[in-house]
């Protein structure tokens, strides 16, 4: 029964999943005509090289291709180096300690086990060392291309629409958050905060996607705009979050009153607090309807 309710029965088979399968089919298919010994290789890399973004796709590209090489020379020179048998072990050692600090010197720490592992098959392998080398180096470049292209050209990855609808949800939870301080004076900005820490997750990614060839010279600056805005938003939101004030102004309140039917007391005379209260909703309403201008164009 405990099994049984860890089941997802729901589960569909997403875009990504199919190109992952397209990709290792082409890259056997390769392999096949290229007669290469290990097509494991090739799959491997076609696997690895499927990323939600092409600019994370090309990042894994470099880092795959450089640690495939560190680890297949490093191997290749550990496994040529004449010693006696009981010392071939310690040589493995050694190589794997050089590994990890070239890794680490070059800022690839999490790609230190890959690495590793492609070194421990290069010096263990028993075929010829420098085809096995040649053939472990081919397979990778061959896997990442084909993951790269697969990944481009079937349902490539739409950064821009995922960080427009990321963008839309961050307005409504604005809104919604604006709402409840005015009515309550107070509100959890937990589910504002999260919506606007996954808008920069993913402007962050159209930032280095804009720098790949695929997309080089499209422009973000409507993106840039939008993070703009809602950065000021979440700013102005954490301050009236923690004021204690009373009134509205009374050309404020018939604004609130028309987007958010709320009927909040008015005053002629402000206090300090109250007017700097009614400051910072003004602009966040200002920066509201900006973003949802841009959010609507953004989208057609």
């Amino acid at each position: 029964m405990a099994i049984k309710n860890k089941i997802d029965y729901k589960y569909k088979i997403g875009m990504r999943a199919i190109k992952t399968a397209i990709a290792v089919v082409i890259g056997l298919y390769i392999s096949q005509l290229l007669n290469l010994n290990s097509p494991i290789f090739v799959s491997i890399a076609t696997i690895s090289s499927i990323k939600p973004s092409m600019s994370e796709s090309l990042a894994d590209t470099k880092k795959r291709l450089f640690t495939c090489i560190v680890g297949v020379i490093i191997g290749y020179l550990s496994s040529i180096i004449s010693v006696p048998y009981l010392a071939e072990p310690l040589i493995g050692g050694i190589g794997i300690l050089i590994i990890i600090y070239i890794l680490s010197i070059v800022k690839m720490r999490e790609m230190t086990q890959l690495s590793c592992i492609v070194f421990v098959a290069s010096f263990c392998s028993n075929s010829d060392k420098a085809f096995y080398a040649l053939n472990r180096i081919i397979g990778t470049i061959i896997g990442v291309v084909v993951g790269v292209l697969v990944n481009y050209f079937i349902s490539s990855p739409n950064i821009w629409e995922a960080f427009i609808d990321a963008s839309k949800k961050c307005y409504n939870s604005a809104n919604k958050a604006l709402r409840e301080i005015i009515y309550d004076k107070k509100t959890d900005l937990s589910s504002f905060n999260a919506d606007f820490a996954s808008v920069n997750t993913l402007y962050k990614l159209l930032e280095e996607e804009v720098k790949t060839p695929f997309h080089h010279g499209h422009s973000i600056s409507k993106e840039s705009q939008i993070v703009f805005l809602l950065d000021n938003i979440s700013l102005r939101l954490q301050v009236i979050n923690n004021m204690d004030a009373n009134y509205l102004k009374e050309n404020l309140s018939k604004e609130i009153e028309k987007r958010y039917d709320l009927n909040e007391p008015t005053s002629k005379d402000l206090t300090e607090v109250d007017s700097v209260y009614n400051y910072h909703i003004e602009y966040i309403l200002r920066y509201m309807d900006q973003l949802k201008e841009l959010v609507e164009v953004a989208k057609e």
